[in-house]
């Protein structure tokens, strides 16, 4: 997959294409439905792939701003990953400017759309183009293709959906949406080294990328490293019990003792085990630690 800035005064493309447009946070089974569409007509037709996407939210251009509206389902490294999962061929990030959002939907089919030579453009079934905000239709060049709205027993699978779920800690509901396992990655740094003093040693994990974090309380986790995935427990939140005060997120590894001190450590939240409690002592801390231990290693999907 290659990826581009899109730039209206580049040459129409020469290959045809199937255009596939969206904001796609998180890339969930939702978004997914119009790839596979997309790899269907490419297969089909001898097209490649293309997608035009915003690299942050539409909200930031239009709201007034909110820290939370930086925030991403998946990193900027790992959106990426996930669109060269999906079958895209060519991926064209374009700033969503007020110059930019002020293109009527006309203009839009003239300026942007007709750049990727589409023999047919996929959207989602509520997307909307321009300022005007109008829905694309066929055109001589190219169909329209929509995807209709994807849904399970509890309604629209969404991006939405999703990020409460994370806020609530229900893991396992967000990565049935998304359709894989919900991952973040961080710099591992230097505690208090108490998990280590009680048998427990953690990686303690800084974020550096702008994404939603679970809320706090005790995570069955996979961790990759070096092309395995090791499982672990995982905790977030402030640890009352050695009286702290900053909200961390620490990482236990089983059966692994080595220093990975400034490496990065991407790590796949599986389920919640529980809230996290302050417990009266260190004996009644670890009992439920070898408690997590145990669900933690027999947990299975």
């Amino acid at each position: 997959m290659k990826i581009f800035q899109f730039n209206e005064n580049e040459p129409v493309l020469t290959e045809p294409t199937v255009l596939v447009l969206g904001y796609f946070d998180g890339l969930h089974k939702g978004h997914q439905a119009l790839f596979t569409k997309a790899r269907e007509l490419a297969a089909a037709n001898a097209l490649k792939i293309a997608v035009l996407t915003f690299p942050e939210k539409p909200t930031l251009t239009f709201e007034k701003f909110e820290h939370e509206m930086l925030l991403k389902l998946t990193s900027d490294a790992k959106r990426d990953a996930l669109f060269a999962e999906n079958g895209v061929d060519l991926l064209y990030y374009q700033s969503l400017s007020s110059k930019f959002s002020s293109l009527t939907a006309h203009e839009f089919e003239e300026k942007v759309i007709a750049k990727f030579n589409p023999k047919f453009v996929v959207t989602g079934f509520d997307h909307k183009t321009g300022h005007d905000m109008r829905a694309l239709t066929s055109t001589a060049a190219y169909k329209v293709i929509v995807i209709p709205e994807i849904t399970d027993t509890t309604g629209k699978i969404s991006s939405t959906r999703i990020r409460e779920a994370i806020k609530m800690g229900a893991i396992r509901a967000a990565n049935q949406l998304l359709g894989y396992d919900y991952e973040i990655s961080g710099l591992v740094v230097h505690g208090f080294a108490r998990g280590r003093e009680i048998g427990y040693p953690t990686a303690n994990l800084v974020i550096k990328d702008y994404v939603h974090v679970p809320s706090s309380g005790v995570y069955v986790v996979d961790v990759l490293r070096d092309g395995a995935r090791l499982r672990g427990f995982a905790s977030i939140g402030v640890n009352e019990t050695f009286d702290a005060k900053d909200t961390t997120i620490e990482v236990h590894i089983f059966d692994f003792n080595a220093q990975i001190y400034g490496e990065n450590l991407t790590v796949l939240w599986l389920d919640k085990l529980r809230d996290m409690v302050k417990f009266d002592g260190i004996d009644a801390l670890l009992a439920q630690m070898k408690q997590d231990e145990m669900r933690a290693r027999n947990w299975k999907k």
